[in-house]
């Protein structure tokens, strides 16, 4: 069974007397443990694929099964939950937390939504920051740590939930060569070793590289999809 399948999906946004399609009659199906990327020029409705997968929107038409739930008929209150239970988001400008220790940031899903006591919380936070390399880091404030380093412990951030799907927005975008191609392997290790669905929306190269299954889009229209043997 497909992790998340899409059938007939189209998103259209009306700007006052103008409407702007977004995707067009998008029809695929991504399954466990994938390294998926979609990828095009800007426009092309990338971040938009992702904002329905994370039920951050939802499409004008169609329908889009996720984890065997049917999202487009969720209501605010039912994508909010849906998001925090299943879900992982990296995004391009880290959106850490800078009152926060790198520590405190990578507990705090663990507080707003599965309320794990502290010494469960702990051990998980601790394990997380040891996958990410980031162990020795964790008191730090996040003015006082490297973009590689933010965007490693957002990683971490995004995992603590045991998510089955991870949703990562240009996550190389701010981000040095060398910063970028270890955060990339870093996320292809995780993938391999958890089994957690990594989709990607980007054009750097970097990532590219690296995917397993990549799906084109121009002008909103699924044009190509690519394996890599």
């Amino acid at each position: 069974m497909s992790l998340i399948s899409c059938d007939k999906v189209t998103k259209i946004y009306k700007m006052a007397e103008v409407q702007i399609r977004a995707l067009s009659d998008i029809k695929l199906e991504i399954f466990s443990s994938q390294f998926v990327s979609f990828v095009g020029p800007s426009g092309s409705g990338k971040t938009t694929m992702l904002n329905l997968f994370g039920c951050l929107d939802k499409p004008t038409s169609g329908d889009i099964r996720v984890m065997d739930t049917d999202i487009v008929k969720l209501n605010y209150v039912e994508r909010a939950k849906f998001r925090g239970e299943h879900l992982g988001f990296i995004f391009q400008n880290f959106n850490l937390i800078p009152v926060l220790t790198v520590y405190e940031n990578v507990e705090y899903p663990l507080v707003m939504v599965k309320s794990l006591p502290r010494e469960e919380r702990e051990k998980k936070v601790l394990s997380l920051l040891d996958e990410v390399e980031m162990l020795d880091q964790k008191d730090k404030m996040i003015n006082q740590i490297s973009g590689g380093q933010k965007q490693r412990a957002a990683i971490a951030r995004a995992l603590t939930t045991d998510p089955k799907i991870v949703l990562a927005d240009e996550p190389t975008a701010n981000l040095d060569h060398d910063s970028a191609y270890k955060v990339i392997h870093l996320m292809k290790k995780l993938s391999r070793k958890i089994g957690t669905t990594f989709i990607f929306s980007t054009h750097d190269p970097k990532i590219v590289k690296e995917i397993d299954i990549i799906y084109t889009l121009e002008d909103g229209v699924l044009v190509n999809r690519q394996e890599k043997k």
